[in-house]
């Protein structure tokens, strides 16, 4: 994390959530969850590359996961008036505060391959569908009973993915997270964009 500066929760509590995040330390979290991955489906397998292959053909399985990415973002963005998920993405939209596009898309990218080669690709065979997405879950916990809904929504979102991988292997997981991942970024960044521009 980030030091908090007077920018970080101006006078009034304007802000209310975590302090700004840069994206080159998401960057190296994503890094160190990616390497664990790798490590992991090495001893498992013998091979890091053995638990990332597609079922069906690389263009089948990527294409699963942008389908089924696409249709998980909609879903969400339809439910966004639901309170719980705007004092949700009201606290998130902190996190990426100063962040370009390019940055958006680069951790969607990070995270969407890191994650979904720990979550899906090691411990999804080992600890099967549901647990797997339990775990998951709980890596999104965050220090704010007010937020509950985040590691909920990623417990049932991993259970989607869940089933993204079994049908269509690590690619289609991982083009689906991307793809969410990205839609939500880079929705958060410019609606705070908008929030700053002057006059609004």
């Amino acid at each position: 994390m980030t030091s908090q500066t007077p920018e970080d929760h101006p006078p009034g509590g304007e802000r209310s959530g975590p302090p700004r995040i840069s994206s080159r330390l998401v960057a190296h979290q994503e890094g160190i969850v990616a390497v664990v991955a790798i490590i992991g489906l090495g001893l498992r397998d013998g091979s890091p590359i053995a638990g990332l292959v597609p079922r069906g053909g690389l263009a089948v399985s990527v294409g699963i996961g942008v389908a089924a990415g696409i249709a998980m973002a909609l879903t969400l963005w339809l439910l966004q008036r639901l309170p719980p998920l705007r004092r949700l993405e009201s606290w998130q939209r902190n996190l990426v505060v100063g962040w370009s596009k390019s940055d958006a898309v680069a951790i969607a990218v990070l995270s969407g391959l890191a994650e979904e080669a720990l979550a899906r690709a090691l411990l999804q065979p080992l600890l099967g569908l549901v647990a797997a997405a339990m775990v998951f879950g709980l890596l999104h916990i965050v220090p704010d009973r007010r937020l509950w809904l985040w590691p909920v929504l990623a417990f049932v979102l991993g259970l989607a993915l869940g089933v993204v991988f079994e049908h269509g292997g690590y690619p289609a997981a991982a083009s689906a997270h991307l793809v969410i991942n990205a839609f939500g970024l880079l929705r958060l960044r410019d609606r705070v964009e908008t929030r700053d521009e002057p006059g609004t």
